[in-house]
């Protein structure tokens, strides 16, 4: 008897620890759940050796991002780039797009290229396909706003088109502000076998689509640490002065796409960080800027972020970067573990720091997933938007959170405890 196949959607790589987490976590729930066998996610081959030692394989995209024929680098949403993708987008609708029917595939898949029918194939011999946990499916109206969310739904759509079942782990949903989009996303969604969302906003805001959801926990929230990596060690050969208070810093170079001043958000960001940084190391803190993500692409590039910053500083400033590639996600939630504090913009570095009881600030932003998740933690006040972060609010929240260090420990305790509960009731929820 062949081997099992199952899918996880909608793609990503080890480049992203916290989009790492989440598919290691789907696996190993799907696994708890009885579904033996081998698994693969959607991902360029080059960047997901780690999974690949945990037994995820890879199978290329199907539908690629419109990005792919643009330059890398100094990314800004303006016009032309817009044009340049929409023309991508346009081409990859026309051509792509017929291959979610079957009647469409059976004739002319033979025609498309060799790496695209190895996709296919393996979307037609899966068992099942389960959504990885994340915030990727919110969107304003508008042509482009349109075509993002039909690209996040297209591997979906493609698994159910093979008559699938497509379980939703814990995701965020929201907002959807063009009947459109809410169109495309119900019609998705209500075929699917099971769909959860990680926060009560975003079980709202299916409810009120009439789509049935339950709320549970980010899946984050259940990954275990990597006991025999000495992450104390690790941070003293680069630097860290573990006797200090550290406090962990995430940033990232966020374009704004949806501000009509982008330039001018992102530079009010990095200032913000910068003062923060600077009065942290006054204050006899020592901040420990972390790369959580690293990608070819600039926009998810956190040392592009880091390095502005660094610029903006004064020389006095003390600090230390961490970044090494080489590390895994349970290993980073180690190094996360050894922190004080944490202002924490990438929301995984975020999870990652409250499932091991450091107090965070989160600075949110892309849709409901930051705000919703701190405020079912009962921390929604920690949670600051990044459009509008000031040095002086930052230092501001950051004083309140080291007064009530203990009373925000004992919520985060309480929350781990009903998230822990949750864990079993997933497991069961998905089993056949």
């Amino acid at each position: 008897m062949d081997e099992n196949i199952y899918l996880i959607l909608p793609g990503c790589d080890d480049r992203n620890r916290g989009d790492q987490a989440l598919i290691w976590e789907t696996v190993d729930l799907a696994k708890k759940a009885d579904y033996n066998g081998k698994y693969y996610m959607l991902a360029e081959s080059n960047a997901t050796l780690q999974s690949e030692k945990e037994g995820i394989s890879n199978i290329p995209y199907v539908l690629k991002h419109p990005s792919r024929f643009s330059s890398k680098k100094n990314i800004s949403y303006n016009f032309g780039l817009k044009l340049q993708w929409g023309l991508t987008a346009m081409g990859d609708f026309l051509f792509k797009g017929p291959l979610l029917y079957g009647w469409y595939r059976k004739i002319f898949l033979k025609f498309y290229s060799k790496e695209t029918q190895r996709s296919v194939e393996m979307f037609s011999r899966a068992k099942y396909s389960f959504v990885k946990g994340g915030g990727f499916l919110h969107a304003k109206g508008g042509i482009t706003e349109t075509y993002k969310i039909y690209y996040f739904l297209y591997h979906i759509r493609l698994a159910l088109s093979f008559k699938q079942k497509v379980f939703i782990m814990p995701n965020s949903f929201g907002p959807f502000e063009a009947p459109l989009v809410k169109l495309l996303v119900e019609k998705v969604l209500k075929k699917c076998e099971v769909v959860m969302t990680r926060e009560t906003i975003s079980n709202k805001v299916l409810l009120d689509m009439g789509i049935s959801a339950e709320k549970l926990s980010d899946l984050a929230f259940y990954l275990q640490e990597d006991t025999e990596f000495n992450a104390k060690q690790e941070l003293q050969e680069k630097g860290v002065d573990i006797k200090k208070k550290l406090v962990g810093i995430t940033m990232r170079p966020y374009r704004f796409p949806r501000e009509h001043n982008p330039e001018q958000k992102y530079e009010q960001y990095k200032l913000a960080m910068k003062g923060m940084i600077e009065w942290l190391s006054e204050n006899s803190f020592l901040p420990v800027l972390i790369e959580h993500v690293y990608d070819d692409n600039e926009h998810e590039q956190d040392l592009i972020c880091i390095n502005e910053v660094i610029a903006l500083l004064d020389e006095t400033t003390n600090y230390v970067v961490y970044s090494n590639r080489n590390i895994d996600c349970r290993q980073l939630k180690k190094i996360y573990s050894k922190m004080d504090y944490l202002i924490g913009t990438r929301f995984h570095s975020v999870i990652f720091s409250l499932s091991s009881r450091i107090p965070v600030i989160a600075i949110t932003y892309g849709g409901n997933k930051g705000k919703g998740i701190m405020k079912d933690m009962g921390l929604e006040e920690y949670a600051l938007p990044m459009n509008s972060i000031t040095k002086e609010v930052l230092i501001k929240k950051f004083v309140q959170l080291t007064e009530n260090k203990e009373s925000i420990k004992s919520i985060i305790n309480e929350a781990l405890k009903r998230y822990n509960e949750q864990k079993k009731f997933i497991i069961n929820r998905i089993k056949e």
